[in-house]
């Protein structure tokens, strides 16, 4: 005798599969989160994996002490970031705990953005022409977008060795 609710069980298993692959797929596809480059993977930093090996160590020399700063601050970042949260989760909540941590979050959100400014703008007049084109298409296309300036099509990538 057979049992009418295994077959949706064994359909909602499938979908809930699919559902699964899809997602780890994705994940994948665009680029693996923060996987890369010790960061969001859109960085300059990142990027610079992609230039020839006497261009990345030159690069790299010069931005040597930028990605210590860069990794402290991502650090406070996500502590704020934690704390914001488990303020707004307390019981009871209290209003100016949380607009305290809030404050925190923005403010080392804001120097980080700051100094990534910075870092591009200090990395960048470091690079050719070509490189920092090349930086813009690579960005692009790790963000999914696609060059946002059609005349980045015809700038090559920059070659590994």
């Amino acid at each position: 005798m057979s049992r009418p609710w295994v077959k949706y069980l064994l359909i909602a298993s499938l979908a809930l599969n699919v559902l699964i692959v899809g997602m780890v797929g994705g994940f994948f596809i665009r680029g693996g989160g923060g996987i890369h480059g010790g960061g969001g993977g859109n960085n300059i930093f990142a990027f610079m994996a992609q230039l020839p090996k006497e261009r990345r160590e030159a690069l790299h020399a010069k931005a040597g002490e930028l990605r210590s700063v860069v990794r402290e601050l991502r650090e406070a970042v996500r502590t704020a970031s934690k704390d914001r949260a488990t303020a707004l989760a307390a019981e009871p909540f209290d209003r100016q705990r949380y607009i305290n941590a809030q404050t925190r979050q923005i403010e080392a959100d804001t120097k980080l953005r700051l100094l990534m400014r910075d870092a591009v703008a200090q990395l960048a007049a470091d690079m050719s022409q070509d490189e920092r084109r090349a930086f813009l298409k690579w960005r692009g296309q790790r963000r999914m977008m696609g060059p946002s300036d059609p005349s980045l099509d015809e700038v090559p990538a920059p070659k590994r060795p």
